[in-house]
């Protein structure tokens, strides 16, 4: 006697027969093209997200009912009818209006779609996010004299993923323009040119420091992630990488193995000396360098093993009172603790520029790149030590590059302005010095004014230049002028004037580039060499002295002498003007 069939197998055959099956399999092919659709098309039509979830929804809580119907009904050629109960015996079958031919075309649009959503979007889901901007953190601690602080964790979390090569990082001028005047997600977008944003918020107790981070796509706007970071001040290096390798790992961002390395761990540090550090870099960046050197000093006073501490305070050094010889001291302390630290090759390449060190100064500032490429102040540094060189081009690359990385900072344009002028393309200059005053009122107005007064020397309108640089109070270019317009007997009286006052022999004392340009104007070209060569031999009179060299007008007299071009060799500079003034490279 035959076994019966168990009740399992009795229970999926009657599936069978109603076709739940099929109707389970048709309404989960069907929702997921209806989920591929609005997922594709909601957000560029504008769509708010809640529409697109409130369908979702309605297509998860739609199934069970679906499978309800399917076992309660059934669709014939008659129509729907109520499913009868099994039969006693064989019955006639009747048309299935929905067939393996249309479960064949279903199944087709499902993989159609399924292909348009992966090339549509990448997985993982974020490795279309290749620029990204660190928004001002909110400071929840109600206490306004925690933004340092707030403002150190928003910087240092910038810091963090600047150093990730396939990252566009907006830099920190930019970024920080939004905390006094907060706008929507999609405008800052559009200004910063950026595919996503990271927006967060900072509590500290104690030693206690919690940081909220969230990434929000662009284009369009999406939260993607979310979560909370929390740790003690001592180790709040290894939690700022910590953020940021969580970043790179949702955007699905491909590390270089040193990348890796870097975020993968960090020293700790005292609490105290990180606090004294924050506020040191706080002052620093309000340009109040004697305040910042007495904080970072403190700082590492507490924690002589803080590099990033000692790269800031050697930066501080030098600008608090020209301190080279501590700036050295700083920058060696830095560099033997941490010789992956960004800026204290910035630096080091700074100082070795100061000395006149060009090739090791090429060398230090290309490092600092290679450990951080978005590292907008190491890039304006080497803009500037390169078109002080004689590298216009080069120098011109770098300030481009700024730009893109921080758009909304008047130093790219500053630089770009610098290079313009440099290379008498003085509506350029102005075209550009224009810009950066605009982006900071009244920072350029002299250069721009300085500028007028160089278009109309180049346009020979010598008299307007003279009358516009005595109104400016700029002596130099009246005579520059007056020379031009042949009045050689008043610009011979204006020197003895300076001369029989002694203030000539001051000037040849503490600037030798003002006294050398007057004397190469005049023709005395023996005069203005012993000068400019003196000026070599002591380099603590004026370290950028050697930008005159380079591009100056008033020794194009001298770019011919030999004295002049061996100069130029010894200290390393290379030539882009001839004697008429023209570009040679």
């Amino acid at each position: 006697m035959p076994e019966s069939p168990s009740k399992l197998a009795t229970f999926l055959a009657e599936l069978k027969r109603r076709r739940v099956f099929r109707v389970a399999v048709v309404y989960a092919g069907v929702a997921f093209i209806l989920v591929q659709i609005v997922d594709g098309t909601f957000d560029p039509m504008g769509i708010p997200v809640w529409v697109s979830r409130l369908i979702i929804l309605l297509l998860v809580l739609g199934f069970p009912i679906a499978v309800a119907l399917a076992w309660a009904f059934d669709i014939t050629d008659k129509g729907i009818v109520r499913t009868k109960g099994k039969p006693s015996a064989p019955t006639t079958p009747h048309h299935i209006v929905i067939g393996n031919k249309s479960l064949a075309v279903i199944a087709v649009l499902a993989i159609i779609v399924a292909a348009w959503a992966l090339l549509r979007q990448p997985s993982p889901v974020g490795t279309a996010i290749s620029s990204i901007a660190v928004l001002p953190l909110a400071n929840l601690m109600g206490d306004p004299e925690q933004e340092y602080f707030v403002d150190g964790m928003h910087e240092a979390l910038t810091v963090e993923l600047s150093k990730i090569s396939a990252l566009r990082v907006i830099g920190r001028t930019s970024t920080m323009s939004y905390k006094a005047n907060p706008k929507p997600i999609p405008e800052i977008a559009e200004e910063l040119d950026v595919d996503a944003v990271i927006e967060g918020s900072v509590f500290q107790d104690g030693d206690l420091v919690r940081i909220t981070a969230q990434l929000v796509a662009t284009r369009p706007e999406r939260h993607f992630w979310a979560n909370d970071y929390e740790g003690d001040l001592t180790d709040i290096l290894s939690l700022q990488k910590t953020i940021a390798r969580a970043i790179a790992g949702e955007i699905g961002l491909a590390l270089k193995p040193e990348e890796e390395a870097d975020l993968a761990s960090a020293p700790q540090v005292s609490p105290e000396a990180y606090n004294l550090y924050l506020k040191g870099w706080h002052f620093r960046n309000l340009h109040n360098h004697s305040k910042a050197v007495e904080y970072l000093e403190q700082a590492v006073a507490l924690d002589s093993t803080f590099a990033r501490a000692w790269a800031g305070l050697a930066y501080c050094y030098f600008w608090k009172d020209y301190g080279v010889g501590l700036m050295k001291q700083a920058l060696d302390k830095a560099l033997d603790l941490d010789p992956a630290q960004p800026l204290a090759h910035a630096y080091l390449g700074f100082y070795q520029q100061i000395k006149w060190e060009f090739v090791a100064a090429d060398a230090s500032f290309r490092r600092a790149l290679e450990l951080d490429p978005n590292n907008v102040s190491a890039r304006d540094q080497y803009g500037w030590f390169l078109q002080r060189t004689g590298r216009p081009d080069e120098g011109l690359a770098e300030f481009r590059r700024i730009q893109e990385l921080d758009p909304l900072s008047h130093r790219p344009p500053w630089g770009i302005a610098g290079i313009y002028s440099n290379t008498r393309e003085y509506n350029k200059a102005l075209e550009y010095g224009q810009a950066a005053s605009e982006l900071q009122p009244g920072f350029a107005d002299r250069f721009i004014n300085r500028t007028n007064r160089e278009i109309l020397m180049q346009q020979g309108r010598y008299a307007e230049a003279a009358a516009a640089a005595e109104q400016a109070g700029d002596l130099f270019r009246q005579l520059r002028a007056e020379w031009a317009l042949g009045n050689r007997e008043k610009v011979y009286a204006v020197r003895d004037s300076l001369s029989s006052t002694g203030e000539l022999q001051q000037r040849e004392q503490e600037n030798p580039l003002w006294s050398a340009q007057l004397y190469a104007i005049m023709g005395e070209k023996e005069l203005a060499l012993g000068l400019l060569e003196r000026a070599y031999e002591d380099t603590t009179k004026e370290f950028h002295y050697y930008t005159g060299l380079v591009y100056y007008p008033e020794f194009d007299s001298l770019r011919a002498e030999s004295r002049f071009k061996a100069l130029m060799q010894k200290i390393g500079l290379r030539e882009v003007l001839d004697q008429n003034g023209q570009r040679i490279r």
